[in-house]
């Protein structure tokens, strides 16, 4: 017995030692963060309560969450159905947080728990009516109107507090001319019938028996006003409203029969405070003092007194701030501002000081760029040193002299000589500088080593430009950092909100300095490429193409050099019902560049929904597949072909995705394909001499891949130089099609320095993560030849797999991936990846895994102890052998 209970020890703990080390396989949880970071946003901020302590808020990206009021950091967030479909319509909070949300006839009524937002119930609301619809609370019904122009009012009621008892109404209102003429407040539906003083006010009790309306002149509440009279939402704990004409309003009072103007004037932003005590007024004014953007007046609600004005210490690059909720504790009352550029904060007085501040403006990311930071002070000196051109000997001696002393500063202290703000390039380039543009017309620069914001510069009355549905900022990298002392620059091109013409803006991507700031153009922007071409100052021109096809050249002194490659220069344009054009320059002149049309494609009836090009700074590695039989497969690497992917609906297959392949000089269509019954999304990437699609199978209800690969065949038509006219023979094309067990919302692939490391594809599912599926997986097999280990072919499996270990985020899950912006580092094997949507994920990958680099947990130690030793022994036979070398001759 003794014996088998030793046994079972011994068994038990072999167990638990395999145990460990397959928990040893896993992240510690001290590395959290120590390799990647995370940034998580909600939003622009539409409602707003407080809860002791806590701020609870639902945005317009259709999020409820729960803030710290200390310092603004996420207690916990919920994310409802996609925003561009359903909007959040309520955010109530009393014992339980009720929300509505839905779209314009379903609505989804879900209670949270304000303490750890978990959901207690839910139910929905249906309607057949296709018209907007408004939402209160009051006394614990659910009231639902809908107002139906020049007839009459749909209210339906439910009691919260009875089992969501339903019960409907009908109440003549033939007055409703404009729903923008009419407010909500309390249990009041109340409009205007015009917008000047001649109007007259409407009301109506939705809760009373009798359903009166009440009507009211405009001129008998606010006497006379020539100005234009707007009716704006005010209180929600008494009925009462705004009647705003010429920047300020009226508080008015309703209370059954009787209708009451105080006699005093507000600010149009102006918020009530029930919760000190006496009610407060609080409005945004602009400030008095020259230095001072903006202050808050507090006035007493019943008299109208200024209790205290107080001016804040407003940051200037912040857009128009408006009040979204106030609470008072105590001697203190917190405020909460919400501004045009998405930023949320919070303020707290008497002092006026901004506790914190949320730029949710990055939970809306449209464009993203990555730049090479600059060297550092010493070692621009050193290159300085080499390019001087002085005839000065004591010069170049007292430059030497000086870079000397710095290097021998460097070595005592430690360290390297860094510019002011640490922003330095490092020796691997692991190191860089992150730019977005959001779409709310605000630049972001992020550091990508702590994920903290370097700089900020918002562009007012801007708007992106939509490219088949998705929203888009153009940003290019018109001379980078390595061309030390010059700066480097860089340009924006967006559209003006009023005007749709162009605006542009130029700066340096390190400083976010602009010297020029935001210029409007005198056309719409239709296109714009950045040339490949420098200057003398490493400046890469811009071409503009306006929506006119008039050309513009930025910086335009570049004409003349842009000229001098205008024969070999192409472009192409395209429409969302599949009309694509080429244009040549071949008639440019030397002080103006002329487009020319050279092709056009129609795939119409088709719906263009993907249209995707090489990266512009890809590298191909090899040139060729090495095959069994140690013959060589050479690749079809054509810099100038576009993959394009059209739905078109059929009346036998419903829809069929048909995939193209053209030339973007020739507009020749160089490879073609369908699905039959396959609808998007579709998801398309292109890389050296393949593509890879996703795309939904209705057949068998399954998301599917399918990859193509390009070969010219056993013998390369030309090794040096590819010319698109020079096409004798189409490509050969290997394609297959694998299942994909997820839904995936973006794709990408993996860019490195020289193109050597293995692609892997980075996928961002609609869980919140990416995983990461290496191109050997995807690679179309070819066709009676062996696949094997020996081959270096992984055999094909139709479902692809995608292992816990494969997701590059781990368990930081992402809400709402919305795009995945690769960039490569100075070593090869590491590629940088940020992928943002309503968060923000950044992480470096090695798909070849670090072969060019040591580990972190590399023992120096050993290695220079056996250094040390071989040294030694080396010394010491070396002793040994010529000591009994002289031994020997004496003998």
């Amino acid at each position: 017995m003794a014996s088998f209970q030793s046994i079972m020890k011994k068994y038990l703990i072999i167990l638990v030692i395999i145990l460990n080390f397959q928990i040893l396989l896993a992240l510690y949880e001290d590395q959290v963060g120590k390799f990647d970071w995370k940034r998580s946003f909600i939003g622009k901020v539409k409602y707003a309560h407080f809860d002791s302590g806590k701020i609870i808020v639902g945005t317009e990206e259709n999020t409820i969450a729960c803030l710290n009021s200390r310092n603004g950091n996420i207690i916990w967030r919920q994310l409802l159905e996609d925003p561009r479909e359903h909007q959040l319509q309520l955010l109530h909070s009393d014992r339980d947080l009720l929300s509505i949300s839905g779209t314009i006839n379903n609505w989804f009524v879900r209670t949270w728990d304000h303490h750890t937002g978990t959901l207690l119930s839910e139910w929905t609301i249906s309607s057949d009516k296709s018209i907007p619809s408004e939402f209160t609370v009051v006394k614990g019904i659910l009231i639902h109107i809908f107002p139906n122009l020049n007839s009459h009012l749909d209210v339906v009621t439910y009691n919260l507090d009875e089992n969501n008892q339903k019960n409907t109404i009908k109440v003549p209102a033939p007055w409703i001319t404009d729903t923008s003429n009419c407010v909500l407040t309390q249990s009041y539906y109340i409009c205007i019938s015009k917008n000047d003083i001649s109007g007259q006010l409407y009301y109506v009790d939705i809760l009373s028996e009798s359903h009166n309306v009440h009507v009211k002149t405009l001129h008998s509440i606010l006497g006379d006003v020539t100005d234009l009279i707007e009716i704006l939402p005010f209180d929600d704990i008494l009925p009462a409203f705004l009647l705003s004409s010429n920047g300020q309003a009226s508080v008015v009072h309703v209370d059954k029969d009787t209708v009451n103007r105080k006699i005093y004037k507000v600010m149009p932003n102006a918020i009530t405070n029930h919760n000190g005590e006496k009610p407060l007024i609080y409005q945004l004014e602009p400030a008095v003092h020259p230095d001072k953007l903006v202050q808050i007046r507090v006035k007493d609600y019943v008299t109208c007194q200024d209790e205290m004005a107080i001016e804040l210490d407003y940051p200037i690059g912040l857009g128009v701030p408006t009040i979204v909720a106030t609470a008072t504790k105590n001697t203190l009352t917190d405020i909460l501002l919400s501004t045009t550029d998405n930023a949320f904060m919070l303020v707290r007085l008497s002092d006026g000081k901004i506790m914190w501040t949320r730029e949710e403006a990055l939970s809306n990311i449209v464009t993203v760029e990555f730049f090479e930071l600059p060297v550092s002070e010493l070692d621009a000196s050193i290159e300085n040193e080499f390019k001087a051109s002085s005839s000065s000997v004591f010069s170049m001696l007292s430059h030497r002299l000086n870079t000397q002393a710095k290097q021998l500063s460097t070595l005592i202290f430690g360290g390297q000589l860094m510019s002011k703000n640490s922003l330095v390039r490092d020796e691997f380039g692991l190191h860089k500088l992150i730019v977005v543009a959001t779409k709310v017309g605000k630049v972001f620069a992020i550091d990508t080593l702590s994920g903290s914001i370097v700089w900020s510069y918002r562009l007012p009355n801007v708007e992106p430009f939509s490219i088949l549905g998705e929203d888009k900022i153009l940003l290019f990298a018109q001379r980078t950092a390595r061309y030390a002392p010059l700066p480097a620059e860089c340009i924006l091109l967006a559209k003006d909100k009023y005007t749709g013409k162009g605006v542009m803006f130029q700066f340096d991507p390190i400083t976010g300095y602009s010297k020029r700031g935001v210029k409007k153009l005198d056309h719409r922007i239709a296109q714009a490429i950045l040339l490949p071409y420098e200057d003398d100052q490493h400046l890469k021109p811009v071409l503009i193409i306006s929506s006119t096809n008039e050309v513009y050249l930025h910086p335009s002194c570049a004409v003349a050099e842009v000229y001098k490659q205008a024969s070999r220069l192409y472009t192409y344009s395209f429409d969302e019902i599949g009309t694509f054009k080429g244009f040549s320059f071949i008639h440019s002149t030397k002080d103006k560049l002329r487009m020319t049309p050279s092709w056009e494609l129609q795939l119409q009836p088709a719906k263009l929904v993907a249209v995707k090009t090489k990266h512009p700074n890809e590298r191909v590695h090899s040139q060729g597949r090495v095959l069994p039989d140690r013959s060589v497969y050479y690749k079809y690497v054509n810099p100038n072909l576009i993959a394009v992917a059209t739905i078109s609906d059929d009346l036998v297959h419903k829809h069929v995705l048909s995939v193209y392949l053209i030339d973007g000089v020739t507009g020749l269509i160089l490879y073609a394909t369908s699905h039959k019954r396959c609808k998007g999304p579709v998801h398309l990437v292109h890389s050296e001499n393949w593509i890879v699609y996703s795309y939904f199978n209705e057949r068998f209800r399954r998301t599917e891949f399918a990859a193509a690969e390009l070969y010219e065949g056993h013998v390369q038509s030309n090794s040096s130089v590819f010319s698109s006219y020079a096409v004798s023979l189409l490509p050969h094309v290997q394609s297959q099609s694998y299942i994909l067990p997820a839904s995936p919302v973006s794709m990408t692939v993996t860019l490195t320095e020289r193109g050597i490391t293995n692609k892997f594809l980075l996928v961002g599912l609609s869980n919140g993560g990416v995983i990461e599926i290496p191109w050997l997986l995807l690679q179309p097999r070819l066709n009676d030849l062996p696949c094997g280990p020996e081959e270096s072919c992984i055999p094909y499996m139709p479902e692809i797999p995608l292992p816990s270990e494969a997701v590059i985020n781990y368990n930081q899950t992402i809400g709402r991936v919305k795009g995945i912006e690769v960039a490569p580092a100075r070593l090869e094997s590491t590629s940088h990846v940020l992928v943002y949507g309503l968060d923000l994920f950044y992480t470096k990958v090695a798909p070849s895994k670090t072969f060019d680099m040591l580990k972190e947990d590399f023992d120096y130690m050993m290695i220079i102890l056996v250094l040390t030793g071989l040294v030694v022994a080396s010394y010491l036979t070396k002793y040994l052998a010529a000591k009994k070398a002289l031994k020997q001759m004496w003998k």
